[in-house]
C-alpha cells in the first residue's frame, strides 16, 4: 500500500464530497460493494478502506485508528457468520495500515506507544465488551502483517510484542492466553533478533 504525496486527496474522499452528483454516486456506489459476496470486490473495498490510514497526518493517526477499532468492537457482536470473513478482511487490513503508518514514519516512540496501547486494552479488556474472535484475529494477525510491513526488521519489538506477552500472562480466557502463547512461539521473531546483532 502506498500513501498519497503530501498534499495528495484520496481520490475516493474528493468523490464522495464532490458537489457533483455522478462523482459523488460513484464513491457510494464503491461503498455498496461492501454488500457483495464477490470475494474480489470485498478485497479491494477492505483494502482502500485501510488505505486511508496512510493519508493521515500524525495527529489523527491514534484518533482515527482508534475510533476504527472502537466502532469495529462496538459492532463485532452484530456481524453474522455469511459476512464475518469481509470484516475479518477489514481488521487484518488495518493491522498491516498501521504497522505501514509507523514504518514509514520511522517507528515514532509515541505514535508506536499510542498504537499498541489501543490494542493492548482491546487485548487486556476484561469485562466482556470484547468478542474473542476479534481478540483471537488480532492475535492471529499480528505477526503476518509486521513481517511482511518490516522487511529490514527494524520495527521496535520488544514494545510490539509487549502487549502479546501481558496477554500471555493474564489475558481474560484460558484460550487468549494460549493464542499468546503461540505469537510468541512464532519462529519468524527470530529474524528481528537476528537483525539486532
Amino acid at each position: 500500500m502506498t500513501a498519497p504525496a503530501p498534499g495528495e486527496e484520496i481520490p475516493f474522499l474528493r468523490q464522495l464530497a464532490s458537489s457533483d452528483r455522478p462523482a459523488r454516486e460513484k464513491a457510494l456506489d464503491s461503498l455498496r460493494m461492501w454488500h457483495s459476496d464477490r470475494p474480489q470486490t470485498q478485497q479491494r473495498l477492505a483494502i482502500s478502506l485501510a488505505e486511508l490510514v496512510g493519508s493521515l497526518r500524525s495527529a489523527l493517526f491514534v484518533p482515527f485508528v482508534g475510533a476504527f477499532w472502537t466502532t469495529l468492537i462496538s459492532n463485532f457482536h452484530l456481524i453474522d457468520s455469511f459476512r464475518l470473513d469481509k470484516f475479518l478482511l477489514l481488521m487484518r487490513n488495518y493491522v498491516n495500515a498501521a504497522f505501514s503508518y509507523l514504518k514509514r514514519h520511522s517507528w515514532p516512540t509515541n505514535l508506536t506507544s499510542d498504537y499498541l496501547q489501543i490494542i493492548e486494552e482491546i487485548l487486556m479488556e476484561s469485562q466482556g465488551k470484547v468478542g474473542d474472535g476479534l481478540r483471537y484475529h488480532i492475535l492471529d494477525v499480528w505477526v503476518d502483517e509486521l513481517d511482511k510491513v518490516d522487511l529490514e526488521r527494524k520495527a521496535p519489538l520488544e514494545d510490539i510484542l509487549s502487549i502479546i506477552s501481558k496477554t500471555k500472562a493474564s489475558g481474560r480466557t484460558k484460550t487468549l492466553r494460549v493464542r499468546a502463547d503461540d505469537v510468541l512461539a512464532d519462529k519468524r521473531l527470530l529474524d528481528w533478533v537476528g537483525a539486532e546483532k
